[in-house]
């Protein structure tokens, strides 16, 4: 049995004839008729009944043809499986990131990458995870690596790894002890991502802590990018709150200390695709590279478990 016999009964049954058949893949009739031959006779069953110079299906036919469906659809998939390996010898794809990528050494991430694949051209967009996933669901970007929470509608999320987010002050006294949500916010505070407030997942679940209880976030200043919020609170302007990946960096200002927050919390990292879409084969293999480098670099990933926030899990506290 053969694909090209198996090709040839399922045309038979679209078409209606071995002539129409024939003349669709530019064959001579007999030429099909003698494949479908002797496919019925390897299988030991009648599959067309000939009715004049038109097909019905058997019964054996009509059972058959489920699985020959199946078996073309396998060798179809597993022949594009290797022209997307092809594609990773050149063209250009397109990933998305949350909006600091470079505090989890994505330089390396991306070295790595293209040095495997110098034929690719990569182009790393960093924006804010609640855009990034907006991208995603509306065509603009194949794949990202997005903080949670966010608007999952339309999208697959496969969380990969987490980071702690850490409280920092410029006070020493003020981190020797984790600090609790409630204390956080009847300090001064400097805010960070004002264009996306409280859109940023971070933000969100800090403010869904101190709904909780009642309060809300009030920013003493706020700015656009964390380096700045850091430097004002270097300066004594303030506390934040920072993700532990930031603290390792050596542009870190040496005067901030950083401690827990109580119960702790965590931005958690995760893959997103369009849900039921397939995407290419250098944005997959990206992806599997973003996976386990996210999983070396971020502070905490317990053992394929990942969850968003007050998880109990020890992490070393920075003073």
């Amino acid at each position: 049995m053969t694909l090209r016999q198996l090709r040839y009964f399922l045309s038979a049954i679209d078409l209606g004839s071995f002539t129409a058949v024939a003349a669709h893949m530019h064959l001579t009739q007999p030429a099909v008729a003698d494949q479908i031959r002797q496919l019925e006779r390897h299988l030991g069953v009648q599959l067309f009944v000939r009715l004049g110079r038109g097909l019905r299906l058997t019964d054996a036919g009509a059972e058959f043809a489920v699985y020959a469906q199946r078996v073309i659809a396998a060798s179809e998939e597993a022949e594009e499986s290797v022209a997307d390996l092809r594609t990773l010898r050149s063209g250009t794809m397109t990933f998305g990131a949350f909006g600091a990528p470079a505090h989890y050494q994505f330089a390396d991430l991306i070295k790595e990458f293209v040095t495997r694949f110098p034929g690719i051209k990569l182009r790393v967009r960093g924006r804010n995870s609640s855009v990034t996933a907006d991208d995603v669901r509306e065509g603009e970007l194949e794949a990202a690596l997005v903080v949670l929470p966010i608007d999952d509608t339309g999208l697959s999320v496969r969380p990969v790894a987490r980071d702690e987010v850490l409280f920092a002050s410029a006070d020493p006294a003020s981190t020797r002890q984790p600090v609790s949500v409630e204390d956080f916010v009847r300090r001064p505070i400097v805010l960070y991502e004002t264009q996306y407030a409280f859109e940023d997942p971070t933000r969100r679940q800090l403010a869904a802590r101190t709904q909780a209880l009642g309060l809300s976030i009030e920013g003493r200043i706020e700015v656009e990018h964390l380096e700045t919020a850091l430097q004002l609170v270097a300066h004594g302007l303030g506390n934040t709150y920072v993700p532990q990946a930031v603290t390792k960096s050596a542009a870190f200002p040496g005067n901030i200390s950083t401690c827990s927050f109580a119960p702790r919390m965590y931005d958690a990292f995760a893959l997103i695709t369009r849900r039921g879409s397939r995407v290419s084969a250098p944005i997959a293999e990206f992806m599997r590279l973003v996976e386990s480098h996210m999983r070396l670099v971020a502070s905490g990933f317990p053992h394929g478990a990942v969850q968003q926030a007050d998880d109990p899990m020890p992490a070393a506290v920075r003073g």
